[in-house]
């Protein structure tokens, strides 16, 4: 005689976990992530060479300085040294944590990396306006500009908004 069991012997039901019918994500959000994570790299690879080319910096704050304003080389070589460590621990930090979530497909990820996607540009075309310091590190920030449009493009694109909106 065989006994009846009432429920199955595989454990218990799994628990509904918020977004898990969403689906595999699409693969220009793979893109991305891989375009977001370059940048990433880059923008840590800057703030390396920043202090190889502290000297050419501060020489060029110091003349693109309006003769109004006085300026000391000590100041400049601070103000240098303290927005690459901001920016290193602030904007690289954010962007970690930005494309860790936008990997779970939070929809909020994907518009805090376009804003902050779009300042950069921004930014970056203000610097082209006045060009000064190294050449490697303009060239650097075109490329992560450059990076940073091709994602934001790919994160809207049509299979990828409907993963983002499924959740």
């Amino acid at each position: 005689m065989t006994e009846y069991q009432p429920y199955p012997s595989e454990g218990p039901e799994p628990v509904y976990q918020p977004g898990s019918n969403r689906g595999p994500r699409p693969s220009a959000v793979d893109t991305a992530l891989k375009l977001i994570w370059a940048g990433i790299a880059l923008g840590v690879i800057s703030a390396l060479l920043t202090f190889v080319y502290l000297d050419d910096l501060v020489d060029a704050a110091l003349e693109n300085a309006d003769a109004t304003m006085e300026l000391s080389e000590s100041a400049a070589r601070g103000g240098a040294i303290a927005s690459v460590i901001f920016g290193l621990v602030v904007g690289v930090g954010l962007m970690v944590l930005v494309a860790v979530f936008i990997g779970k497909g939070a929809n909020w990820a994907r518009i805090v990396f376009t804003v902050l996607g779009v300042l950069s540009v921004l930014g970056v075309l203000l610097t082209l306006t006045n060009p000064s310091g190294p050449v490697i590190l303009l060239i650097l920030s075109l490329v992560q500009v450059i990076l940073t449009i091709a994602a934001i493009v790919l994160l809207f694109k049509s299979e990828s908004s409907a993963w983002f909106k499924s959740a």
